[in-house]
């Protein structure tokens, strides 16, 4: 399997008022996390990654977010804002049409970015072209092609049917976007190669 470009496949965490807990909504979020790896297109294969913390600016972290991801507001309270991160996560995914950008259930993290680089002014289409490619998807079709039942799997969930033992921390940015990438690999290619 080639692709006409490389794969960005992203994971974002975020925060959010401690009053919605268990309902995130992508308008009360901040982005506390960035991670993402870049895979060939022609091999699939991560050739580059990206990981960074970012201070939220409306929502500090509240403790449900500390439990599920393990960042407290000490770890980002020295980190730059999201228009500074953000600046080098575009600046090293590139100009537009050189990556397609891809999630595990690109419904929340691909909006969620969106909506963060207009708040700050940043143009979001200079360097990310379109939709993006979801990966919950791909995996729905891997599991209907082999009988499996499809609703209501998590990415983990998912890693246990294709067989792939997670590396890396659950709710950390860039281990969830290598896990997500594990998805398209086994997709395309029968094994991950995390």
């Amino acid at each position: 399997m080639r692709y006409s470009t490389d794969i960005v496949v992203i994971d974002l965490e975020a925060t959010c008022p401690a009053q919605d807990q268990g309902n995130n909504a992508i308008e009360r979020s901040n982005i506390i996390e960035i991670g993402a790896v870049r895979l060939d297109r022609r091999s699939l294969e991560i050739i580059d990654r990206f990981s960074e913390m970012v201070r939220p600016r409306d929502y500090p972290i509240p403790p449900f977010i500390t439990d599920l991801t393990g960042i407290t507001p000490a770890m980002v309270a020295d980190c730059d804002d999201f228009a500074t991160v953000a600046q080098r996560f575009l600046a090293w995914f590139g100009p537009r049409n050189r990556a397609v950008i891809a999630a595990f259930g690109a419904y929340y993290d691909i909006p969620l970015l969106r909506r963060e680089c207009a708040d700050w002014g940043i143009d979001y289409g200079a360097h990310i072209a379109g939709g993006a490619l979801d990966l919950r998807a791909v995996a729905t079709v891997w599991l209907a092609e082999r009988h499996e039942r499809t609703s209501g799997l998590t990415l983990e969930g998912i890693l246990g049917k294709m067989g792939i033992e997670r590396a890396g921390t659950l709710h950390r940015a860039v281990d969830d976007a290598r896990a997500a990438a594990a998805v398209l690999q086994v997709f395309h290619l029968g094994r991950a190669s995390l």
